[in-house]
């Protein structure tokens, strides 16, 4: 799809081609001497060569502006992916260091309610032989 100035562009090398066109068909048909339409046409011609140099030059700027423009953003892209990069890495190193810490929570958490089932288990163990000698005070258990 065109933009508007290229369109606008097209616009007015056709003009410009056409109009020159018409010029020297102009200077062709016309009753003049070969001195004059020599003249003439050396006069065209260096017309129609300024006006292609002027072409050529608006060409290489708006080249230049277009790959420069294009350097820029992708520039930007660039930095925008390494940020994004960055923020995903953080953000997982982060969920990582979290999950760590759950665990290890959990862990010493189990840890401790196994100690105190054990002491536990022991107490009732130690209460029993105790109950048990009591019982029966001559007997080994």
């Amino acid at each position: 799809m065109a933009t508007a100035e290229t369109k606008s562009n097209s616009l007015l090398i056709g003009t410009i081609v056409g109009g020159a066109a018409g010029a020297l068909i102009a200077l062709l048909l016309a009753p003049k001497s070969g001195r004059e339409l020599r003249e003439d046409l050396k006069d065209s011609l260096h017309t129609l060569q300024s006006m292609g140099q002027e072409w050529m030059d608006q060409a290489r700027t708006k080249t230049a502006d277009t790959i420069h423009r294009a350097a820029e953003q992708g520039t930007q892209l660039l930095d925008k992916a390494h940020e994004g990069t960055d923020a995903a890495m953080q953000a997982a190193h982060n969920a990582t260091n979290a999950l760590s810490e759950s665990a290890h929570q959990i862990t010493e958490q189990a840890a401790q309610a196994l100690d105190k089932a054990t002491d536990r288990a022991g107490d009732a163990a130690h209460e029993a032989l105790d109950n048990a000698q009591q019982i029966r005070p001559f007997q080994k258990a």
